[in-house]
């Protein structure tokens, strides 16, 4: 029965590597070689899916904090953003724009996924409503667990993008608003994508 998981084992070790690397993989012999061409397979894919240590955002000198007249109402406050140079508008109505890049060939988050994030939140006139930059500890939650524009914003980014999200009220708490936040109210985040759980 042993030598039947080993082997099983050493052919699914040696798939794996086989979808990640272009080079013909070798097959590994014993058990050691195959714990061994396990593990490389899982650091490799960390390394896909956790923002090293060097390129975590400690502040927020990164982002940017320039968008229209936060007098203007919500359909012309999203459309002259939406015209501002390196703003991108979604099929739902989502906008975002890169502050920095990540990992240009990192893993992109399912919504079943577990994430880990900085963000910092913010109303359309700058005032400041919630954020893990302050507190000094990022967060960590289902992506299919928080509001439309999150799952679809987070979803669309790579472990240490920093993005800032543009969201409409209909993709943030809706007419209802919740908490702090009132009844039909837009949202602005800056967020770092951390890590993606396994």
């Amino acid at each position: 029965m042993r030598k039947l998981v080993l082997t099983g084992l050493m052919i699914s070790t040696a798939a794996f590597a086989a979808c990640n690397n272009n080079t013909a993989p070798k097959t590994p012999k014993t058990e050691a070689e195959a714990a061994s061409a396990l593990k490389t397979a899982r650091d490799n894919m960390a390394k896909f899916r956790t923002c090293p240590k060097e390129q975590v955002l400690h502040d927020l000198s990164s982002y940017s904090n320039e968008w229209p007249d936060p007098k203007l109402e919500q359909k012309e406050w999203f459309e002259a953003n939406g015209k501002r140079k390196g703003v991108v508008t979604t099929d739902s109505g989502l906008q975002y724009s890169v502050n920095k890049k990540g990992i240009a060939n990192g893993a992109m988050p399912k919504p079943v996924q577990t994430v880990r994030v900085n963000y910092h939140g913010l109303f359309l006139d700058g005032k400041i409503f919630d954020s893990s930059y302050d507190r000094g500890q990022d967060i960590e939650f289902p992506l299919n667990g928080v509001i439309k524009g999150w799952t679809q914003g987070v979803g669309l980014m790579r472990p240490c993008d920093a993005w800032t999200f543009y969201i409409p009220s209909d993709l943030a708490y809706g007419p209802k608003g919740k908490g702090s936040i009132p009844p039909a109210t837009p949202l602005i985040f800056h967020v770092q994508l951390l890590a993606i759980a396994d």
